[in-house]
């Protein structure tokens, strides 16, 4: 695996190579291709999500059921599933590189940093909302020919009350990706980033609020998966905020999680 990756570093140390920001995004392309835990993480968290929102549309009895029947988006309630190897494979994305120590090369190359670091986010990212993008639209086409929730049937993609919900159940798969880079980074660490997420974001909200005072209690609402929950109802909820709160909930983590991670990249890494 060291190998493979020391290969894929930026051929900027040539002489007379100049970092670019292109260069830098085809690095972290190569380096991404050629570790194949990466790739097996990723196809794990399509296909699973993909698998069981497919057998719940074409079973149609959870889908079909009572509130269920007049959700038309209701089928990406498994999303979170996905979300959850999404967040994996942010992870390992980055803690890989430090396992192997090829990491170094990668700093060497760039010396400021910042550019490694938005790229390797952009990459993940970027893949992670284009398979998103094509489930979502795979699982609605089905939706549409097992024709198994009633108020879903001929309606749009494009139409207000499937698209809001739609667009944000698919967002939280790349979402997860993200969070799981900036993680990645924050702690270098794959076993530790990921029992930090599982213990404090996964299962923290439903923990939490037994060990904390009555008075702050609240302050698990403003946890990534409530925001997130919120987000992807498409204005069905509006407890305990609406939408536009939800996604400021979530870009705010996003920034102070990568600006944590940023401050120790360029302090110990230096």
């Amino acid at each position: 695996m060291s190998a493979a990756l020391a290969v894929s570093a930026p051929a900027t140390l040539q002489a007379g190579h100049r970092i670019t920001s292109a260069g830098l995004l085809r690095s972290e392309w190569r380096k991404l291709c050629s570790i194949r835990s990466l790739w097996m993480t990723l196809t794990a968290a399509f296909v699973l999500t993909i698998g069981l929102c497919a057998y719940m549309v074409i079973d149609g009895t959870t889908l079909g059921g009572a509130d269920a029947a007049h959700i038309p988006f209701g089928w990406t309630g498994i999303y979170p599933v996905g979300m959850l190897v999404l967040v994996v494979f942010g992870v390992l994305s980055v803690s890989t590189e430090y396992a192997s120590g090829s990491i170094r090369t990668s700093l060497t190359v760039a010396p400021r940093r910042t550019g490694v670091m938005l790229a390797k986010a952009a990459v993940v990212t970027g893949i992670a909302t284009m398979l998103a993008v094509a489930t979502t639209v795979v699982l609605y086409l089905l939706l549409q020919v097992t024709r198994t929730v009633p108020s879903a049937v001929g309606m749009s993609l494009f139409d207000p009350e499937m698209f809001w919900g739609a667009l944000g159940g698919t967002l939280m798969l790349p979402y997860g990706a993200l969070f799981g880079v900036l993680l990645g980074w924050l702690l270098r660490n794959a076993a530790g980033a990921i029992c930090l997420y599982f213990g404090l974001f996964q299962m923290g909200p439903q923990i939490l609020p037994a060990f904390l005072p009555e008075q702050v209690a609240g302050v698990t609402d403003y946890m990534p998966l409530a925001a997130i929950n919120v987000m992807r109802s498409g204005g069905l909820t509006t407890e305990p905020y609406g939408t536009v709160p939800a996604i400021v909930v979530l870009v705010t983590w996003l920034v102070v999680l990568g600006g944590m991670a940023w401050r120790r990249l360029k302090k110990f890494d230096g």
